[in-house]
């Protein structure tokens, strides 16, 4: 696709601790650190002395200082820094356009781990345990995340990082645990004039960081971090970690940089009920409740709850718009309670490139904690679930379920600080889908505060998709509202009886497959067999996946007896094209790029008669729910029977029923794809190649059978033999003779693409058969080459008689010059245009003179293993030249009977498709 995507999927890489993440991967190797022998103690009591003045005793064993590491230790937590000119790193953003990153921020990510712990350095303070760790702090929002093992400060585009290694003690206070610590690290600093005058020297460093100049890295030991862990309030339910990271030296020196802000988070707890914020109440005000009455509530009981919530933990729910909000209006900097200017910067009104993710989940019976995350789409939701950090775009929730109304309920805390709690977060599993309603958790945002930091509600919604099998089966049914509507489009859309008659008698489509109980089952065959994953050009992708059929959901053992033996059933699907970032087509589907589907799949004639739904501007109050319905789509798969010889594709027709005055109103899309997977394709090649054998073998036998006929003919009368080419002969014997000498294939040319060339199939079942066959065509080949051979002779004869009687004989020296020319200008005209389409597709890295030569050498090898197609020109160049006619000579019948094979491969060329195999782009991300 060429889309150059802000993903990460890989952020931060730590060796694992307890349960924490393990293999996070933007860190550096410290299995070479060398251990500590705490020499600054000193320097620590200095500059930690106001927290171990107000330490309290600890009282640990062995256990406790074992469990310590852990608890204190934590991944991806997220940072920021002061902005008074002293950055603490640089970062190269040449990795991507600037019309992309101007509404995406680079991600910046810190982890901490303790190494090692102790309690018996002899000059640590009372009530402390000295510790040692290593923090691992960066930006970064591309894929190599990769450090040098001994490096302590890396760079490349799209990704910074630096490593600092600290000492320091543990201590607790009345409510709070913390850790002051002093560390060492190779800092970046801008590189420093080799002369600088005195005068200028201060200045030179107050602006030094605003230059675009390179980086020196030097040693840097003067750093302070203090990190707090304190105990669970009960406002959030789990332990917030917050910190700071100085620099001690003054501001006008070299090595300063401006104070660092850390937060992070290490777990989630639920303890008693007292500690929840909501218990079995309800809110006063419900944004949900219209759309619940419209899609029902599944209700579960507390264990099968807590089961479906952790199943979609880590999912991707979509941001909706309000559609109670008007059009739009420009773009904004918030969404709800969440402020956007932390990693995204601005988003329009239909939030298309928002996620929320819900992550951290604790459920035990009714009561749920956990965290809510909005990140951009871009950014991969398993990439994003790693992540710990407290940002404004975090809100930390906890609530209970409602097992009678069908309704989580949760109160949450916006982070990083948690002290603002007036935030409601509604959820519910709908128990039906339609057009209209593809989620499989809705949910809603909203403030609980009606006066002061008031926000309409956000809704958000977990889509369905071609996964959750088990859920959808157990869970989910189909409600097929656009019945009707696609009854209609199919009436209108049928062809003449007589075509369709034609159509069900002599070709097969994709059905449901009947088992011996009466029922049918669709398993991976019906709706795989539907399914659209691959491209109608080099610049559109389009992926259409079955949701249901009847009433049911698809899963990998769905039974249908309810549709009988019907020919049409009813079927609901999603489909999404997606276009390249630079098409070079004017003509754009970002309009009808996503579409919810559903209608009827008529099994006689493989088309679906669709509705189809998409989403719009929300200021017109026909919409239902936001989306335009009035939506007609037609898909036309080609038939089974046929695959061997036609590549199976599909057409897609996508047309609005509204007045072209109407604002929502489009022009008709139509899509030809490109070759679509099946899973019969490897027989239908089998096949194709023996049957092309066949077929060789049997244009050869007739060919055969025509000059032995004809030359039993010739015997009685030599003067027709005298107006037969001798050059048509030669080109018939050289053209088969190089084919026979190079092993090329015969009489018919497989047909294959070069995608197909390079990973073919394994025919090594049939090779020994398809074998035998091609030995039996160069024995038939060699035999009409010996009767050429005998025509040969016999048309010397006869223009020797003809000479003898003093009568006009041929002469063929005219009839090759001309044949020559023809064949030469024809050679220069196809050179022509492979030069000029490769003028207009240059290939990237490559010498023009080499790749022009390569291609006119192609031309040339190509042209002369096709020689013998053409031995027939020189015969209607000498009938021309000659002046003679066909029809009393009988030269005519004897001609005609050559041009057999000819007609009869030119049909079948004309019908066939190259052998390929599909495209299935399996990284395209929706």
């Amino acid at each position: 696709m060429g889309l150059q995507s802000l993903s990460v999927w890989t952020v931060l890489w730590l060796l694992a601790f307890s349960d924490a993440v393990s293999h996070d991967d933007f860190s550096f190797s410290i299995s070479h650190l060398p251990i500590h022998n705490y020499t600054r103690l000193t320097e620590i009591k200095k500059h930690c002395n106001r927290f171990i003045s107000s330490a309290s005793k600890l009282e640990f064993g062995d256990s406790y200082v074992s469990t310590l590491k852990n608890e204190l230790s934590f991944f991806n937590g997220d940072w920021e820094q002061d902005t008074h000119g002293a950055t603490l790193m640089p970062f190269d953003d040449s990795d991507m356009s600037h019309a992309t990153s101007s509404f995406i921020t680079p991600w910046k990510l810190v982890s901490f781990e303790v190494k090692n712990v102790t309690s018996t350095q002899s000059q640590q303070p009372k009530n402390t345990i000295s510790i040692t760790g290593v923090l691992s702090i960066g930006i970064t929002r591309n894929t190599i995340v990769i450090s040098q093992p001994f490096s302590k400060f890396h760079k490349k585009p799209g990704m910074s990082a630096l490593r600092v290694d600290f000492e320091g003690l543990y201590l607790e206070t009345e409510n709070e645990s913390l850790v002051c610590l002093l560390g060492n690290s190779t800092f970046p600093f801008k590189k420093v004039p080799t002369r600088v005058e005195d005068d200028d020297f201060t200045s030179y460093f107050n602006v030094r960081r605003t230059y675009n100049e390179e980086h020196v890295i030097l040693p840097h030991d003067q750093i302070l971090l203090v990190l707090k862990y304190p105990k669970p309030l009960p406002s959030y339910s789990f332990k917030r970690i917050h910190g700071e990271m100085t620099s001690l030296n003054k501001k006008d020196d070299f090595e300063y940089f401006d104070k660092v802000h850390i937060t992070s988070h290490s777990g989630i707890s639920i303890t008693t009920s007292e500690d929840l914020i909501l218990e079995s109440k309800s809110f006063d005000q419900n944004p949900l409740q219209d759309a619940m009455i419209e899609d029902g509530v599944n209700k579960f009981n507390n264990s099968e709850f807590c089961r479906i919530l952790k199943f979609f933990e880590h999912k991707a729910y979509r941001v909706m718009p309000n559609l109670k909000l008007g059009g739009q209006i420009g773009y904004q900097d918030k969404v709800g309670p969440f402020l956007l200017g932390y990693e995204i910067q601005a988003v329009d009104r239909n939030n298309e490139n928002l996620r929320i993710l819900m992550h951290n989940i604790i459920c035990k019976e009714e009561k749920v904690s956990g965290v809510l995350r909005m990140y951009p789409a871009t950014m991969d939701p398993h990439v994003a679930a790693r992540r710990t950090g407290l940002s404004p775009l975090t809100l930390s929730v906890k609530g209970t379920w409602n097992s009678s109304t069908g309704l989580l309920s949760m109160t949450g805390c916006v982070g990083p600080t948690l002290v603002k709690c007036d935030t409601g977060v509604l959820l519910y599993f709908p128990k039906s889908f339609s057009s209209k309603q593809r989620s499989v958790v809705s949910g809603s945002i909203f403030s609980l505060n009606n006066q002061t930091g008031f926000y309409h509600p956000v809704f958000i919604g977990l889509e369905m998709l071609y996964e959750n099998g088990w859920y959808k089966s157990a869970y989910l049914s189909y409600n097929y509202s656009k019945s009707e509507l696609a009854i209609e489009f199919k009436e209108r859309s049928q062809e003449p009886w007589f075509f369709t008659y034609i159509r069900k008698s002599l070709f097969r489509y994709h059905v449901l497959e009947e088992e011996k109980d009466g029922n049918f089952k669709v398993s991976n065959s019906l709706s795989d067999d539907l399914r659209i994953d691959t491209f109608s050009s080099f610049e559109t992708f389009v992926r259409v996946e079955v949701l249901s059929l009847g009433g049911s959901f698809i899963t990998n053992e769905s039974h249908f007896n309810e549709v009988s033996k019907n020919d049409v059933v009813n079927i609901s699907m999603n489909l999404f094209i997606i276009e390249a970032p630079r098409k070079v087509k004017e003509e754009s589907y970002r309009h009808v790029s996503k579409l919810y589907l559903e209608g009827l799949y008529d099994q006689s004639v493989g088309r679906l008669y669709l509705i189809g739904c998409r989403k719009v501007s929300f200021d017109d109050v026909e919409l239902e729910r936001g989306l335009d319905c009035l939506i007609e789509v037609g898909i036309e798969y080609s038939s089974l029977n046929t695959r061997w010889l036609i590549n199976p594709t599909a057409k897609i027709t996508i047309a609005s029923q509204r007045n072209e005055d109407d604002n929502y109103h489009f022009k008709p899309v139509r899509l030809q794809t490109f070759m679509i997977r099946d899973k019969n394709h490897e027989k239908d090649v089998i096949f194709r190649e023996i049957l092309e054998g066949y077929l060789r073998v049997l244009l050869l036998l007739v060919f055969i059978a025509h000059i032995l006929n004809q030359m039993r003919k010739m015997l009685t009368s030599i003067e027709p033999l005298a107006y037969i080419s001798l050059a048509m002969l030669g080109l018939w014997i050289i053209g088969y003779g190089i084919n026979l000498i190079y092993g090329k294939e015969i009489v018919i040319i497989s047909w294959k693409t070069q995608y197909y060339k390079n990973q073919p199939y394994d025919h090594q079942t049939y090779k020994r058969y398809l074998s035998i066959l091609d030995y039996f065509v160069r024995f038939l080949v060699l035999v009409s080459m010996v009767l050429m051979g005998k025509i040969f002779h016999m048309v010397l004869k006869a223009r020797k008689a003809l000479h003898d009687e003093n009568k006009w004989t041929p002469n063929e020296k005219k009839v090759i010059v001309v044949s020559l020319c023809f064949y030469m200008g024809y050679l220069f005209l196809i050179t022509v245009e492979r030069v000029i389409w490769l003028y207009l597709n240059p290939l990237q890295g490559a010498s023009i003179k080499d790749v022009y030569m390569r291609l006119i050498m192609d031309v040339l090898k190509y042209e002369v293993y096709k020689l013998q197609d053409y031995f027939m020109f020189p015969q209607i160049i000498a009938l021309y030249v000659w002046k003679i006619g066909t029809r009393d000579n009988g030269l005519g019948s004897f001609l005609h009977g050559l041009w057999i094979p000819s007609i009869v491969l030119f049909f079948y060329d004309m019908f066939r498709d190259p052998v390929d195999y599909a495209i299935v782009a399996n990284d395209i991300v929706l």
